[in-house]
């Protein structure tokens, strides 16, 4: 029997694409999918969709094309607002993990603050031309390990927005198919290691070989356990 994931996913562009139907084959998938942008025809050299859905919200889409039926949509952007508005018209839903698969610091920003607020797990895929990347992280790992501390950008760059995704907030290039794929599988095994069956997430006592970060280039994939964050 796969394990039940209730997940807040955000994001339904190239990455959520390659990266859904494999978790929906894991896990026993459930929760909200979020993503304001309609399909456009260029995204489909390195986004799996269906060209019948062109000009529909891409959350439907990919919902429709992969059947995820105890997926909902939601058609909106992640903003400062988002998180008030779940909790006002979900307010059952508690999410074991955000799942943040979009290009930009605001939104990412918002997630880091939710996973907080919800004391669940939060994972961030991204990529570039030909690098690729997922973290994870969770409260009782330490505000010191938080991404947007690790990473003080997501908090400092605050121009572009989740809606135009322009500017200095745009963490990355126009995304290859290959590179949206390989950021997709490591998310995917991230996830698998934490929430699967016998999950670290499940263990009381953390030994510290657990795998927080996987960073890919062209030449090698880089491994970050607890370990190696306590060393520096």
């Amino acid at each position: 029997m796969k394990p039940k994931l209730n997940a807040l996913i955000v994001g339904a562009g190239g990455v959520a694409s390659y990266m859904l139907p494999a978790l929906n084959n894991s896990f026993d998938l459930h929760g909200f999918l979020v993503d304001g942008d309609k399909l456009e025809k260029h995204n489909l050299d390195r986004q799996i969709f269906s060209n019948r859905d062109i000009g529909k919200y891409k959350v439907e889409g990919l919902i429709k094309h992969h059947k995820l039926p105890n997926l909902k949509g939601l058609a909106t952007y992640v903003d400062s607002g988002f998180e008030y508005e779940l909790r006002y018209q979900h307010n059952n839903f508690n999410p074991d993990v955000i799942i943040t698969l979009v290009d930009n610091h605001p939104a990412r920003s918002v997630c880091c603050q939710m996973a907080e607020y919800f004391q669940c797990g939060l994972i961030i895929a991204a990529n570039e031309y030909s690098t690729s990347q997922a973290m994870y992280w969770h409260p009782r790992l330490g505000d010191n390990l938080l991404p947007s501390v690790r990473y003080p950008e997501i908090e400092t760059v605050i121009s572009g927005s989740p809606i135009n995704c322009t500017g200095d907030a745009l963490a990355s290039d126009p995304q290859l198919a290959i590179a949206n794929s390989v950021s997709a599988s490591l998310a995917n095994y991230l996830i698998w290691l934490w929430y699967g069956n016998k999950g670290s997430y499940e263990l009381q006592d953390l030994k510290g070989f657990e795998v927080i970060e996987y960073q890919s280039t062209i030449s090698k994939i880089q491994t970050i356990t607890l370990d190696d964050t306590r060393k520096k």
